[in-house]
């Protein structure tokens, strides 16, 4: 039988000591630190504000607008919740949590394309983008039926290992104040071509269980009170061209959208920017000088509403 002496018991008492407040130490660190980063990414989101409009969709949009310029144009305040890859569903869920935080909201500009509802193309991952947001119930639900059921657990205990570069880089802009998310550059126009002759383009699929999704996200938005603009920031008209009858279909779509809701309207800047080929980084996103133009002419748009 082994005893251990007074001696032994203080030095293993002092190691479990130290293993706590070690412990300790770090769960404070990580929930001040996981505060921080969530608090800026909500300021660079506009989660949480005051404003009166909301931008909402992926890259595409995200690229096509200046918020800032909109803001000082408008004199208002504007929500920019815009992020890479992020489908039909992501954005009725962000919507939904804009909603949750900022009753000011009367208008949400929500980006569309051509491949709004073709799902594929987009990132297969895109619940990671909601790992700093698992406090939030619903959102919880959402990323816990899409994650692996470890890399859930360890987002949701440790709240740090919530946020990938690209979020973290996100935070600190908006603790900055910084949205000047810019691609410098023209598409190569010959490459383009090329790629499309190879094949290597995304097909246009009107998935019913997309446009289900984004009918009730309007019908949210109406019972509120909600105006909802489906705004086209343009594609370049070589990609436009190639599937005429499902890119005008699609077109169609958007129009029936206005048909039966008095609260939406689609706005469509295809033309004439679709045309003017230096406007564009690549085949569906802006170049700067493609954002000023486009966010300039939104800017008259609304200022007639």
């Amino acid at each position: 039988m082994v005893y251990l002496n007074k001696y032994d018991v203080k030095k293993s008492d002092k190691k479990i000591n130290i293993i706590v407040l070690f412990i300790s130490v770090f769960l404070i660190f990580d929930f001040c630190f996981g505060l921080f980063l969530e608090d800026g990414l909500n300021k660079y989101y506009g989660i949480g504000s005051n404003s009166e409009i909301a931008l909402v969709g992926h890259s595409h949009l995200m690229l096509g607008v200046d918020k800032v310029k909109l803001e000082k144009a408008l004199n208002l305040d504007v929500s920019k919740y815009t992020s890479e890859g992020v489908n039909i569903l992501n954005r009725k869920l962000m919507i939904e949590q804009l909603l949750e935080k900022n009753n000011n909201i009367k208008t949400i500009i929500y980006g569309v394309d051509a491949w709004s509802f073709t799902g594929e193309g987009l990132s297969k991952n895109s619940h990671v983008l909601f790992y700093p947001f698992l406090d939030d119930m619903k959102i919880n639900n959402y990323v816990r039926s899409k994650a692996p059921f470890s890399d859930y657990w360890v987002k949701k205990l440790i709240k740090s290992t919530r946020y990938n570069e690209g979020l973290i880089a996100g935070s600190f802009r908006g603790h900055l104040g910084k949205w000047d998310n810019l691609k410098s550059g023209s598409v190569n126009i010959e490459r383009l071509n090329e790629n499309i002759l190879q094949g290597n383009f995304r097909l246009i699929k009107n998935n019913p269980q997309n446009i289900k999704i984004l009918t009730e996200t309007i019908e949210i938005l109406k019972k509120n009170n909600i105006k909802v603009i489906l705004l086209y920031v343009p594609t370049i008209d070589i990609v436009n061209q190639f599937e005429k009858y499902k890119f005008q279909e699609t077109l169609e779509i958007f129009i029936n959208f206005t048909k039966k809701y008095d609260n939406v309207d689609f706005v469509n800047f295809l033309e004439p920017f679709s045309h003017q080929h230096e406007l564009f980084f690549d085949p569906i996103h802006l170049n700067p000088k493609g954002q000023s133009v486009i966010t300039d002419t939104l800017i008259k748009v609304l200022n007639n509403y």
